[in-house]
């Protein structure tokens, strides 16, 4: 059994884009509106752990969000800010952020003496143009007898890094967000433009978040493997 201590690592981009699909689903909230109780966030994925060690959130800077960093710096969290680059057809694009994660995580399987666990919240199992993926240092981790977290949203999880549960399942757990939606997602009032048409939404405020046995039991992922793909 994994001693050593729990590290945590948020890509922040996946998480947010995840948030943005679910509430388009379950309350049809335009993507602009749709904001992360990072707080009640941050309370779910540290509950009971008494042995912290690296925490890291990272992701691209968010136009007028200043406030999430300093909320996750407050929290402990190390924050990588990455800046978007305009691409060849004029858009702005995410650089380097999943590399960034990726050699965090390399790192603390290197670094540390003992196997402890590992708390990664993505959704995203691609591999990069430069090989690499949550995917792959999931596999590593669980070869060193490490403990996986992986924390995403149903809607946002990729197949291959839900697989890993399968192929380690003594190691790797996958828990579901959408548990605790209504604690951890709140709406932003205002009129927003979206495809040249105004829209007015009415602000929702997040309501209390479980933090029992049973709320975690019920967050993960017991899909049996026949269906999991």
């Amino acid at each position: 059994m994994a001693s050593g201590k729990t590290h945590i690592f948020l890509d922040n981009s996946n998480i947010f884009g995840g948030a943005q699909r679910v509430a388009r689903e379950k309350e049809e909230a335009p993507w602009p509106s749709v904001r992360v109780d990072y707080q009640n966030l941050f309370s779910i994925i540290r509950r009971n752990r008494t042995s912290l060690g690296y925490s890291m959130l990272a992701g691209s800077v968010p136009p007028g969000n200043d406030a999430l960093w300093a909320a996750a710096q407050t929290a402990g969290f190390d924050t990588t800010l990455l800046r978007r680059v305009e691409n060849d057809d004029g858009r702005l694009v995410e650089q380097g952020v999943d590399e960034a994660i990726h050699l965090r995580i390399g790192n603390t399987l290197l670094d540390e003496d003992n196997p402890g666990t590992l708390v990664i919240l993505t959704g995203d199992g691609a591999t990069t143009e430069q090989g690499s993926s949550f995917t792959k240092q999931v596999e590593r981790a669980a070869k060193r007898q490490w403990n996986v977290e992986i924390w995403s949203w149903k809607l946002q999880l990729s197949p291959k890094l839900r697989d890993m549960r399968w192929k380690y399942p003594n190691y790797v757990t996958v828990y579901f967000l959408d548990e605790w939606y209504w604690g951890l997602i709140f709406i932003k009032g205002g009129v927003y433009k979206l495809k040249d048409e105004e829209i007015t939404v009415l602000g929702r405020s997040t309501h209390g978040i479980r933090l029992t046995e049973e709320a975690f039991a019920e967050a993960i992922d017991c899909t049996p493997a026949a269906n999991a793909k």
